[in-house]
């Protein structure tokens, strides 16, 4: 089987982070995102390709992005949607 190219949204920390590094000791290829572009750059040093892309943006900024990232490699075989984050506090509180 050929190498795989992973798609994998929000890496500056935490599970994106470490998923980013433990694709690239398999020896796949990985398209590293997040909001801001600086926050990856040592993803970058470490092999993977980086975007930037902010999952709040308009609809067309999201589908130029994707069309960017599969241009990178000419596929994307898998998507770790990892982008998000989290809210404290009782349902019935948040807005």
């Amino acid at each position: 089987m050929s190498d795989l190219v992973w798609l994998v949204t929000g890496c500056s920390s935490g599970l994106g982070e470490l998923l980013v590094h433990r694709i690239l000791s398999r020896g796949d290829r990985v398209i590293a995102t997040a909001r801001k572009l600086e926050s990856i750059k040592h993803l970058e040093r470490a092999g993977a390709a980086t975007l930037q892309l902010d999952i709040t943006n308009t609809q067309a900024s999201l589908c130029d992005t994707i069309t960017k990232a599969i241009t990178i490699y000419g596929k994307v075989d898998v998507l770790v949607n990892n982008a998000g984050y989290i809210t404290q506090g009782g349902w019935e509180d948040l807005e």
